[in-house]
C-alpha cells in the first residue's frame, strides 16, 4: 500500500461513525494496533498510550461481575480467531461506583470481525463497539411499565371481585373503575408514545451505521432505508420502496438476489448472500447482504432487518491473489521446464559430450536457475516485508560506481546505451546489495517496456539532505490511470495487450526497500515521450 492509500485508509477509518478498534490476533495479549477517532471520542480512558498495549492490560476488571464480562469478551476474541467467522457478543453489562456514590451502569454491544490475510490465518481482529446503554435503559423501563401494568390489572380484578357485594360498593367500584380506566388509558397512551420514540431511536441507530440498512415487511417489501442507502444510490424513498431496490442490482444478479431473499424469509432464519449494487456513479460494487428477523415479546417475527456491506475491495483483492498464484505458477513452470529439458539432453550426452552443445546447455541451465532464484527471492522478500523483517546492512558507497556495475552486463548486449550523468561523487549511507536490487529492477523495466529506447539515462543529483537517482527512457510511456497502481503488490502493466513476464512484485519490493531507507520512490510519465522512475536515499 502506498502513501496515498495509507492516507485514504486512515481518512475512511476515522470517518466511520462506529467506534472501531483494530487488535492483533495474539492471545492472550490482544495488542491494540489502531483506534479510530469515534472510538477515542466515546471512551473515558485516555487513548494516547493505548496503541501497542494489551487490551486487557488497559481495561481490567474491578469486581467479580466485571471479570465475568471480560471473560465473555476474551472468549469471543478467541472464537473469532478459531472459527474465522464474525462473532456478535451478547450485550455486556458493567457497573462501577461513581464519585457521587451512585452506581455507573453501562451496556455494550461488540461485534468482532476476523481479518484473514494471505496465509489464510487470522492476523487481526476488528472490534466494532456500540454503547447501547440508552436502549437497555429504555427496554428496562418498558419491562417495568409492563410489570406495573400487570400489577394494576391484578389490582383491578381484585377490586371488581370485592365490589360485587353491594350496590353501594358497586357504585363505588364503578367510580374506581373509571378512574383506573383513565389511568390505564393514560398509561397506554404513554406507552404508545414510548414505543414510537423507541422506533425513532431504532431508525436513528440504523442511520448512524456505516453500512446500508433497511427494514422489510413480512412479505419482503422494504418500508425503510437508512441514510447510507440514499447517499450510495442517489434514489429517493418513492423510487426504492417496496421492491424498487431491484433497479440498482446488476442484471445478472437480480434473480439470484430475489431467490436468496425468498429463501431466507421462508426459512424464518437469518441468512446472507453476495450481490452487486450500482452506486450513484453508475459503478457496480460487490456487497455482502445480511438479513435477520426481528421478534416480538412472544417470539413472533414482526419484520425483517437487512444490511449491505461494501466488500468490493475484498473481492478484487481475492481475484488479484488468485491471478498472482496463476501467474507465479506459470512463471516458475517456464524456467523449470527449460531446465528439465536441458538436463535431459545433458543426461543423454553424458557418455559422449558434444563440444558445441555442452556449453550452450550449461548456460541454459544457469539462466533457468537464475530466473527460478530471482522468482523465489521475490516471494521470500514479500514475506519478509509483510513481517517487517527485511534486514538492511548499511554502508557508505558511491552511487555512480554501483550504477556502472549494474549497467555493464546489460551494455554488453549492445542494444542500449546507458548514460550516467549528474554528480558522480555523491555517496549514500544504505544497503548496497538492496539498492543494487532496486537499480537492476528499474533498468530491466526500462529495457522491457521501452525496447526501442536506444539511450537510457541514469541521473544522480543532490536534493537537500538526500540523493535522487532517476532512470529515464524514451519509450511509449505509461497511461495516467495506471501510474497510481505501479507500486501496488502483484500489479503488472501490459502494453499493447501483450503478455509480459514477472510476478508484479519488482516495483512493490523496490518501493518498500527505499521506504525502509527513509527515502521515497515515484514515477513520471507521458504517453509517447517516455517514463522516469526515481528514488531518494539519505546522503552519507
Amino acid at each position: 500500500m502506498n502513501v496515498l492509500d495509507n492516507h485514504i485508509f486512515e481518512a475512511l477509518f476515522n470517518q466511520v461513525t462506529t467506534p472501531i478498534a483494530i487488535i492483533e490476533a495474539n492471545p492472550p495479549d490482544f495488542t491494540v494496533l489502531a483506534l479510530n477517532d469515534h472510538y477515542k471520542k466515546n471512551t473515558s480512558t485516555p487513548t494516547e498510550g493505548l496503541i501497542g498495549k494489551s487490551a486487557f492490560e488497559i481495561y481490567k476488571p474491578w469486581n467479580t461481575a466485571s471479570r465475568e464480562q471480560f471473560n465473555i469478551l476474551k472468549k469471543g476474541l478467541v472464537q473469532a480467531i478459531e472459527t474465522k467467522q464474525p462473532v456478535n457478543l451478547p450485550t455486556l453489562f458493567f457497573e462501577a461506583a461513581a464519585e457521587n456514590g451512585k452506581p455507573n451502569q453501562s451496556w455494550w454491544q461488540i461485534e468482532i470481525m476476523p481479518i484473514i490475510m494471505g496465509n489464510n490465518a487470522v492476523e487481526f481482529l476488528m472490534c466494532k463497539t456500540s454503547n447501547v446503554t440508552k436502549q437497555e435503559l429504555t427496554r428496562i423501563s418498558v419491562e417495568q411499565a409492563k410489570r406495573k401494568e400487570a400489577q394494576l390489572n391484578a389490582e383491578l380484578k381484585e377490586v371488581n371481585e370485592e365490589l360485587i357485594t353491594t350496590v353501594e360498593e358497586l357504585s363505588q367500584s364503578q367510580e374506581s373503575l373509571n378512574r383506573l380506566n383513565n389511568e390505564l388509558e393514560q398509561r397506554i397512551s404513554a406507552r404508545t408514545k414510548a414505543l414510537k420514540e423507541s422506533e425513532n431511536r431504532f431508525r436513528s441507530i440504523l442511520d448512524a451505521l456505516p453500512q446500508i440498512a433497511w427494514t422489510m415487511s413480512l412479505d419482503g417489501g422494504v418500508d425503510f432505508y437508512n441514510q447510507k442507502w440514499y447517499e450510495y444510490t442517489g434514489l429517493n424513498f418513492e423510487d426504492s420502496k417496496g421492491w424498487g431496490w431491484q433497479q440498482v442490482i446488476h442484471p445478472d444478479d437480480i434473480q439470484y438476489g430475489l431467490a436468496s431473499i425468498n429463501s431466507i424469509i421462508n426459512s424464518l432464519e437469518p441468512g446472507e448472500f453476495e450481490i452487486r449494487q450500482r452506486g450513484r456513479d453508475d459503478v457496480y460494487r460487490w456487497h455482502l447482504v445480511r438479513i435477520k428477523p426481528l421478534l416480538n415479546e412472544v417470539g413472533e417475527i414482526i419484520q425483517w432487518i437487512g444490511t449491505a456491506t461494501d466488500i468490493d475491495a475484498l473481492i478484487k483483492l481475492q481475484h488479484q491473489k488468485d491471478d498472482f498464484i496463476s501467474i507465479a505458477s506459470h512463471e516458475l513452470k517456464t524456467p523449470i521446464t527449460s531446465l528439465n529439458a536441458s538436463l535431459q539432453l545433458l543426461d543423454r550426452m553424458k557418455n559422449n559430450p558434444s563440444a558445441d552443445m555442452l556449453p550452450k546447455l550449461i548456460s541454459q541451465c544457469r539462466r533457468s536457475m537464475q530466473k527460478i532464484s530471482t522468482l523465489i527471492d521475490d516471494l521470500l522478500n514479500i514475506g519478509r516485508i509483510k513481517q517487517g523483517n527485511l534486514p538492511l546492512n548499511k554502508t557508505i558507497f558511491t552511487l555512480s560506481e554501483l550504477l556502472n556495475a549494474c549497467c555493464n552486463p546489460m551494455s554488453l548486449a549492445g542494444k542500449h546505451n546507458f548514460h550516467i550523468v549528474g554528480d558522480k561523487e555523491l555517496q549514500v549511507y544504505a544497503d548496497e546489495h538492496r539498492i543494487d536490487q532496486v537499480m537492476v529492477n528499474l533498468i530491466n523495466n526500462a529495457i522491457k517496456y521501452a525496447p526501442n529506447s536506444a539511450d537510457i539515462f541514469l541521473v544522480i543529483e543532490p536534493v537537500f539532505k538526500m540523493v535522487k537517482v532517476s532512470v529515464k527512457d524514451s519509450g511509449p510511456g505509461i497511461p495516467e490511470d495506471k501510474l497510481q497502481h505501479l507500486f501496488d503488490r502483484y500489479y503488472r502493466v501490459n502494453t499493447n495487450n501483450a503478455y509480459t513476464s514477472g510476478l508484479g512484485l519488482g516495483l512493490y519490493i523496490s518501493s518498500e526497500i527505499i521506504k525502509r531507507h527513509g527515502g521515497e520512490m515515484g514515477v513520471e510519465s507521458e504517453l509517447g515521450k517516455g517514463s522516469t522512475f526515481w528514488f531518494t536515499l539519505p546522503r552519507a
